[in-house]
């Protein structure tokens, strides 16, 4: 009965929306997907780690000796381990389908050895993470978030506790264990699966992702946002840590060796 209300001008415009909607989405599963890698790489020799002294629980966290970990160089390489890369930007970012799904075994930091493991990991909006605790000492997560809400908790023994955010964070979310002053993680909150944390030899690579040009932003928790990269021999263009890069369908951009100039990783974050 309501369907002699419907004018033919205005169904003729829903199926130009429609049609309109239809072909964008084609557009943008025809662009097809790429891949970057890369290696940043510190400028000088591995500096020596700095001991710290441990004066709560030393009959647990000191037995196996704890040293700063917020700058980590391979010896042999001089690669940068975590450093973390993510694509940002405000538009709506095209995932593969491989990688729209949530993983079965949610995303975990746990306290082991009186030290966070690992120190950075990323985390999407609406997935649940875990905070573990396998040491025989208490310890607990405080969770500096910015868009959500912070929280500081008691992690117990062997019974992890289980959260989630609902907004990407802009920056890196830090962690710490107020018990232990010398523990500290990062938690990379994104509402896509494009995001990379460098390994212990410095290698980083981003599958399936969207063909186009992308900002993408190097940081590292010493300078925040990296400042300066050196890519064959010339600075790369880098501005306050991003870094516009062009993804090709079915190409694999690779950045190799990225020297990362030492200077800016002298001063530590609070």
């Amino acid at each position: 009965m309501y369907a002699q209300h419907f004018r033919p001008s205005l169904v003729a415009s829903i199926v130009s929306v429609a049609a309109g909607i239809a072909i964008h989405l084609n557009v943008v599963a025809d662009d097809g997907w790429g891949t970057i890698k890369g290696r940043i790489a510190f400028s000088k020799d591995a500096p020596a780690p700095e001991k710290i002294d441990v004066e709560r629980d030393p009959e647990v966290c000191g037995v196996v000796g704890q040293f700063d970990e917020s700058l980590l160089v391979h010896k042999d390489n001089h690669g940068i381990r975590n450093v973390a890369i993510w694509l940002e930007t405000r538009d709506r970012i095209p995932v593969h389908p491989d990688l729209d799904g949530r993983p079965q075994e949610p995303p975990s930091i746990d306290n082991r050895d009186c030290r966070f493991e690992p120190r950075m990991l990323p985390v999407r909006t609406g997935q649940i993470f875990e905070l573990k605790n396998s040491d025989p000492v208490a310890h607990n997560a405080a969770v500096y978030a910015r868009r959500n809400t912070p929280f500081s908790e008691i992690i117990p023994m062997n019974q992890p506790l289980q959260k989630k955010f609902a907004k990407a964070e802009t920056l890196p979310v830090r962690v710490d264990c107020s018990i232990h002053s010398w523990m500290k993680a990062w938690i990379i909150v994104s509402d896509h699966p494009y995001v990379a944390v460098t390994s212990a030899d410095g290698t980083f690579e981003l599958r399936n992702v969207p063909a186009g040009s992308w900002k993408f932003r190097f940081w590292h928790e010493r300078p925040g946002y990296l400042q300066a990269l050196i890519t064959n021999g010339r600075p790369a263009p880098l501005e306050k840590g991003n870094w516009m890069l062009d993804i090709a369908p079915d190409k694999t951009l690779d950045l190799g060796d990225l020297i990362a100039p030492a200077e800016q990783f002298t001063a530590k974050k609070k």
